[in-house]
């Protein structure tokens, strides 16, 4: 199952500020859930200094198939905020073993890196870009709900969180821009980013985006900024580094490979018709609680990702995480400063996948395909002329096996773009061409009152 894979320190005392470390580290389908893992205590070692308090002012192409939905998949949450707003607000996202994660993490006074002259890559990745990775500390009310150890009618107290982030540009007033994901700053009321010079600082959310899990959050002061590589230049083997703060431990370097570009992870239990991920880069270097919003880099230290998630049946890494392409990332940041929105391309149809009991039933002529339940009303699908029945088998030159196949493309095109289906429509294949639309932010997905087939309303899926 998705997990969420932020770091919290759990709640602090009634009426205290909590303390905070001096130094540290969709829909075009279903909404991630981030179902509990195993509760997996961490200590501290006992030498480990006390957090000082802050001042006031965490190759697969598409058609080939994916992760199990039984299976869990941490999203790597790095900040298991509120135990309540990820159970409910990420639909089903696994927090409980974060959400009752209560350990502090070891501090340390200072970052040192070696020069970037040297025959180490892991070693000249790291020294080229972990200047400018965050730690980012999160705090916010919860609910009396996830509280259970609190007597009846006690106020929610702060529970707090950690995650890491991306410094990558810089704004007009003289601050920083700094990427991370959505979920780490979820209904966060307090932002705290601490740099690899231990400075602490305020942070004000400009913008985010749950689709992609991509949020952008700004401090006053200028920090050293990232190398923007280009994921679409990723190839499958290729080394890359990973850079976060797992566990609080900031600034930590794990290594690995990209095991695989291109993955859709459909979460099991989520809502109808949303996905939390999609085109994500799949890796093996280590990522774990607070790693979230995190750099992925190449051996030059470019940026080509942010890691979001992990695969794992434990909590931890178990050597399959995922992160956001940096050009989806950048591409979605430009929209938040911008606008303090994204929009996203979208075709407007309710659909699922083609299958053998679909394809008998139906009369198909084809066993693969995203088959179209039902067009949403208003949306371009809607004006182009695709009807209830259609089976989408190809987009430009590209084969459509499935619904994932087609979100993807549908995913990689911008909006405006022209289009040309390829569509099985009464036994005989046709060509529409169509533009690509705005998915709304509210969409009321039709209730068909005679189902063209027998199915799983989990099943289906909006594009």
């Amino acid at each position: 199952m998705y997990e969420d894979h932020s770091e919290e320190q759990g709640p602090a005392r009634p009426g205290e500020l909590p303390a905070e470390r001096t130094e540290g580290f969709s829909a075009q389908g279903r909404q991630p859930p981030l179902p509990g893992t195993e509760n997996i205590p961490h200590e501290p070692p006992p030498s480990a200094p006390t957090p000082a308090p802050i001042a006031p002012p965490p190759g697969e192409r598409p058609g080939q198939p994916g992760p199990t939905r039984g299976a869990v998949v941490a999203i790597a949450l790095a900040v298991a905020l509120f135990a309540g707003s990820i159970a409910g607000g990420f639909g089903g996202f696994a927090g409980a073993w974060l959400a009752t994660h209560r350990a502090e993490a070891p501090v340390a006074d200072t970052v040192r890196v070696v020069p970037p002259e040297t025959d180490e890559p892991v070693v000249a990745a790291a020294a080229a870009a972990l200047p400018s990775v965050v730690n980012i500390d999160v705090s916010g009310s919860a609910s009396m709900e996830v509280q259970p150890e609190l007597p009846e009618g006690h106020p929610g107290v702060p529970r707090r969180g950690n995650g890491s982030g991306v410094a990558f540009r810089a704004a007009e007033d003289g601050g920083t821009y700094i990427l991370t994901n959505a979920h780490v700053v979820a209904e966060a009321d307090s932002i705290v980013v601490t740099g690899v010079d231990g400075e602490r600082r305020r942070a004000e959310l400009i913008g985010s985006d749950a689709e992609t899990d991509i949020a952008v959050v700004s401090v006053a002061a200028e920090l050293p900024l990232v190398d923007i590589g280009d994921s679409d230049d990723l190839l499958v083997g290729q080394s890359v580094t990973a850079i976060g703060s797992p566990f609080g431990l900031s600034h930590s370097v794990t290594s690995g490979v990209v095991s695989a570009i291109g993955r859709s992870l459909p979460g099991p239990g989520s809502q109808r018709g949303v996905y939390p991920l999609v085109d994500v880069i799949q890796t093996d270097a280590a990522i774990n609680p607070g790693n979230s919003g995190g750099a992925l880099v190449d051996r030059a230290g470019s940026l080509v990702g942010i890691n979001t998630a992990i695969f794992s049946e434990t909590g931890t890494s178990g050597g399959i995480g995922f992160a956001v392409p940096v050009n989806t990332a950048v591409r979605i940041a430009d929209q938040l400063i911008s606008h303090g929105r994204a929009e996203h391309p979208f075709l407007g149809i309710i659909g699922q996948d083609v299958t053998l009991d679909i394809a008998e039933t139906e009369g198909l002529p084809v066993e693969q395909g995203a088959f179209v339940v039902e067009p949403i009303e208003g949306t371009k699908a809607d004006e182009a002329g695709i009807l209830a029945g259609d089976v989408i088998v190809s987009l430009d030159d590209q084969p459509i096996r499935s619904m994932d196949d087609l979100i993807l493309q549908v995913r990689r095109r911008d909006i405006g773009d022209r289009v040309s289906l390829g569509i099985w429509r009464e036994g005989e294949l046709i060509e529409l061409v169509m533009e690509v639309g705005i998915k709304p932010e509210d969409i009321e997905l039709p209730e068909s009152e005679t189902p063209a087939v027998p199915e799983d309303p989990d099943d289906q899926e909006q594009d």
